[in-house]
């Protein structure tokens, strides 16, 4: 797997590739097969989307990118809203002059997926949303604990929350590596990001062949959200993965791969 920079406007993109590595300045070939971009959920990286790069890699273009602010993309602050990465993401995509792609995205990056097919629907091929439904639930609670973080007054936390029981430690701490790669100030304004978030009313205007993906032990978002959005998209198809959380591309990498597998093939 190989790793570049590209400026978008005032921000160095990191962004992990498959294919052959070029010179810095050089957009990398991406014309094998289907075309993904993969796109993390809240305070993620490009990097927990590994599982999936490396699989699709062998009959497929992947790219995974770092969001500002997020693991090795320049600043410390991410971006005010989903729409502003959605806009970042169609900016990004012109610089490295991609085709028409699947849009791979959990949590954050699920709802900058969703966005994407609602205001720039000639940029998809098709949608794979994880771990999401139409809105975000965000407790208080949680937001008082990053803002406790942010300011100081606690360390990083780092919980079982976003895993299934099942989840081995191992799992757990490949995500906990890839969270501390992120300010925690990012985490808490994409949050909040998200709390702001909601495309209920809009589901039937996406117009994209799409596959939902829940965790069958998500406790953050609850498999109901992930089959009230299936619903609300037409033609959208439902998988539910046992033993898988929040994380049940991390958790259940193989099983998740196939079944995008599967909905490659049957794409137009």
């Amino acid at each position: 797997m190989f790793a570049k920079y590209i400026d978008v406007g005032p921000h160095a993109i990191n962004y992990l590739h498959t294919g052959p590595s070029t010179l810095p300045d050089v957009v990398p070939p991406l014309d094998a097969g289907r075309l993904l971009v993969m796109l993390h959920g809240a305070g993620g990286t490009a990097a927990l989307w590994r599982p999936q790069l490396e699989h699709f890699a062998r009959r497929h273009s992947a790219i995974a990118l770092d969001f500002p602010g997020h693991g090795r993309s320049s600043g410390v602050s991410g971006l005010p809203t989903v729409m502003d990465y959605a806009d970042l993401l169609v900016a990004f995509s012109r610089r490295v002059s991609l085709r028409p792609f699947v849009a791979v995205g959990r949590s954050l990056g699920a709802a900058v997926a969703l966005t994407l097919a609602l205001e720039h629907r000639e940029c998809l091929h098709g949608l794979v949303v994880v771990a999401t439904g139409a809105w975000f639930e965000i407790d208080e609670v949680v937001l008082h604990s990053t803002n406790e973080v942010v300011s100081g007054r606690r360390g990083q936390q780092f919980t079982a929350e976003a895993f299934s029981p099942t989840t081995t430690a191992e799992i757990m701490r490949r995500a906990w590596a890839e969270q501390v790669k992120t300010d925690p100030r990012v985490l808490h304004g994409d949050l909040l990001a998200c709390r702001r978030f909601d495309v209920r009313r809009r589901l039937r205007d996406i117009r994209v062949p799409t596959l939902v993906v829940a965790g069958a032990d998500d406790r953050v978002v609850p498999v109901a959200a992930a089959e009230d959005l299936a619903a609300g998209i037409r033609g959208a198809e439902l998988a539910v993965v046992p033993d898988a959380g929040q994380m049940v591309a991390l958790e259940q990498a193989e099983k998740v791969n196939r079944l995008i597998e599967q909905f490659l093939e049957r794409l137009p």
